[in-house]
């Protein structure tokens, strides 16, 4: 009996790819296209493109209402609270991986897949993400859950987006040559800042305020512009390069520093998901990044009411309250939550 697959088609490369392999190892390969919001017009064209070429049936599914009140909504919050969120890590366990796991529920389908750069593996009865080593994406993954890494399949674990495009092209796939999605995929036309204060008011402005000589050096003009770590487009001069240390949403301030934020040696990590360690786990070694592009660090994380807290080996750069800290070890995904 053929196996079949429920493949997540966007209407990009590395989907469609994603589609076009499972079918040639094998599978009855069922498309699902993600509405998501009204941002992207050209998706669902270039996803029934994909689908004609293929062959395959393609289902749509109308996911506006739960990413508006999912994602928008912890985005939004977030940057209200003066905290830097990753929309794709909110997404991914609680809409887009949720639809496919609902959808194939509904068709009797037992496996789902996506054209992430990330391996899935089990040990000791667990599944969890496994990074790969070529534009790896599994930091973006950590928050799946267990049953829905039971029914992953990564296609494009073990290939890079080099080969990914030239294989594309030799299985025909209409989108072989369309560029990779950038920025956040439900603004366009503006940018971020302009995008929540339409959605939420403008945001006042406030001071800078130089921690180094405790004084008001200028004018911000809102605190949704400026993230920790910030060095460049601050609109301010001070004869040295300043640093954004800290974002003071009591007294509407931000903080500044000559010194860079090179300080953060522990960190406090709440809302945590388990993946290859056991939620029982009290202390553990791992290697630790910050933010998607960070390196793995070694660190010590204890686990203390709910919270991981972790003490690294070396000083990290800004720490961001509202981004992620995902724990590795030996690549595998052992738990991630948000840095406080």
């Amino acid at each position: 009996m053929k196996k079949s697959v429920l493949v997540g088609l966007s209407g990009g490369v590395d989907s469609a790819l994603t589609a076009a392999l499972l079918q040639k190892d094998g599978y009855d390969v069922i498309g699902l296209y993600c509405i998501m919001h009204d941002a992207d017009t050209q998706g669902l064209t270039d996803a029934k493109r994909v689908a004609d070429h293929l062959g395959i049936t393609l289902h749509t599914a109308d996911l506006r209402k739960s990413f508006d009140k999912t994602v928008v909504t912890d985005f939004l919050d977030c940057y209200a609270h003066a905290r830097t969120p990753n929309p794709c890590i909110v997404c991914n366990p609680k809409v887009k991986f949720k639809a496919l796991c609902d959808k194939a529920d509904e068709l009797s389908v037992d496996k789902i897949a996506t054209g992430h750069y990330a391996d899935v593996g089990q040990e000791n009865g667990r599944y969890f993400v496994r990074a790969v080593t070529e534009k790896d994406q599994s930091y973006m993954l950590y928050r799946l859950t267990q049953e829905q890494l039971g029914r992953i399949l990564f296609p494009l674990a073990n290939t890079g987006k080099d080969e990914n495009r030239r294989l594309a092209e030799e299985f025909n796939l209409p989108v072989f040559q369309k560029p990779d999605s950038q920025d956040i995929c439900f603004i366009k036309g503006e940018n971020y800042v302009d995008y929540i204060e339409r959605r939420l008011g403008a945001f006042p402005e406030g001071d800078f305020w130089l921690k180094d000589e405790q004084r008001a050096v200028g004018r911000h003009k809102g605190l949704i512009r400026y993230t920790v770590g910030q060095r460049k487009n601050l609109g301010i001069a001070l004869g040295a390069p300043v640093y954004v240390s800290a974002l003071d949403m009591e007294n509407n301030r931000v903080i500044l520093s000559k010194k860079d934020v090179v300080d953060h040696t522990e960190i406090t990590v709440n809302s945590p998901v388990f993946q290859a360690l056991e939620p029982t786990a009290t202390e553990f070694e791992a290697e630790g990044k910050i933010r998607f592009s960070a390196k793995a660090t070694p660190c010590r994380v204890s686990v203390r009411e709910n919270k991981l807290h972790a003490i690294f080996e070396t000083p990290q750069r800004a720490a961001t309250p509202g981004q992620s800290a995902v724990f590795y070890k030996d690549g595998k995904i052992l738990c991630g939550g948000f840095i406080e």
